[in-house]
């Protein structure tokens, strides 16, 4: 399989943004912001006008913000000023109607299946060319952004298990780039994953892979905070409400009931197409219908050990711990899609 040429990697670096981040549920609501954030920010623009949607943040239609680099802090009417953290994207640059966006931004995610990287929660516009009246002249560089995990997972080995360890379970990690295909991507992981359990104990292996997950949003957390606040802390008012807003979502609800006993919180995960999972019939089937983890559902037989589901597990250890104001520091993987279960669930270990 060939490299699309049109992809680019590209890596944005922290920098001050300021624009106004409100829902939208058409683009109709985009150019009076546009307006307002350029007259905002006349003088210490640094770059052209970016439209950011961010996903799973609980919001009534597309969590968008629209704004502009800035070199210094703006603070006017509708227009904030925050910094964006460093990522990594791959970006293909779109010419034509506004539109036709999202053909553009397929070609950009369906390369992140082919090498089996996983999409972060951010995509962003770049405007370099944007006229209204001609739109055949638009130059929009769409950019998808995607986790660089593998090189997270270097500094939390080195971080655990300590330099030597670190790069004898890495090796050979050096080739793998944001362009390697997904089945080679696969082998390799499965590789490293064998020497990490080879020097390593369960609880050091739910450590560094759990680490190594998605960055979840701030603001949903912070709903099911409130809830379990709401409730006199009870852990089972959160699972309940979560249930229902999964229920609510093309991904459905749990795939098993989700509890807690007075020492465990017992979790399974969502399927990634749950019409397609109900309809399933073989392993591979339920797989590619299961995971959210492209590199596990889009390689053609992953050699890869279950514990590598220990990553999921970092996602639901983002959302719990600042809800119950505690850390994790045990987890059993129960179920995982990678031992032929048919899905994944684990079992965390309450201080």
């Amino acid at each position: 399989m060939q490299q699309d040429t049109n992809i680019r990697h590209v890596v944005r670096e922290e920098i001050l943004f300021a624009g106004i981040r409100q829902p939208i549920k058409s683009r109709d609501e985009l150019p009076p912001r546009m307006e307002e954030v350029r007259a905002a920010c006349e003088g210490v623009a640094i770059g052209p006008l970016a439209h950011i949607f961010r996903y799973d943040t609980p919001v009534d239609g597309f969590d968008s913000e629209i704004g502009l680099p800035v070199s210094e802090f703006v603070d006017q009417g509708n227009v904030k000023t925050h910094t964006l953290r460093r990522l990594d994207f791959f970006s293909a640059m779109h010419r034509g109607p506004v539109s036709k966006l999202r053909e553009t931004s397929s070609q950009v995610y369906g390369h992140m299946n082919r090498v089996g990287l996983a999409p972060e929660l951010e995509l962003v516009e770049i405007y370099h060319d944007y006229d209204p009246e001609n739109e055949e002249a638009n130059r929009i560089e769409v950019r998808g952004a995607f986790l660089a995990w593998p090189e997270i997972y270097k500094q939390q080995l080195m971080r655990v298990l300590g330099e030597e360890l670190a790069n004898e379970i890495w090796e050979g990690g050096d080739a793998i780039t944001p362009f390697t295909l997904v089945d080679e991507r696969a082998a390799w992981v499965g590789r490293s994953l064998e020497r990490l359990k080879h020097h390593s104990d369960q609880d050091q292996q739910f450590d560094i892979l759990s680490r190594v997950a998605l960055v979840r949003p701030a603001e949903d957390t912070a709903k099911y905070r409130a809830i379990y606040e709401e409730s006199g802390r009870n852990i089972q008012t959160v699972l309940d409400a979560q249930n229902k807003d999964l229920e609510a979502t093309p991904t459905g609800g749990w795939i098993d009931p989700p509890y807690c006993d007075d020492k465990v919180l017992h979790l399974s995960k969502v399927a990634y197409n749950r019409e397609a999972y109900d309809k399933a019939v073989t392993l591979e089937e339920r797989r590619r219908a299961f995971c959210f983890c492209s590199l596990i559902r889009e390689a053609k037989d992953p050699k890869v050990s279950p514990i590598f589901c220990y990553r999921a597990a970092g996602w639901a250890r983002q959302f719990w711990e600042p809800i119950l104001g505690i850390e994790f520091t045990r987890c059993t993987i129960t179920r995982s899609i990678l031992k032929e279960d048919g899905a994944c669930a684990w079992d965390y270990q309450l201080p």
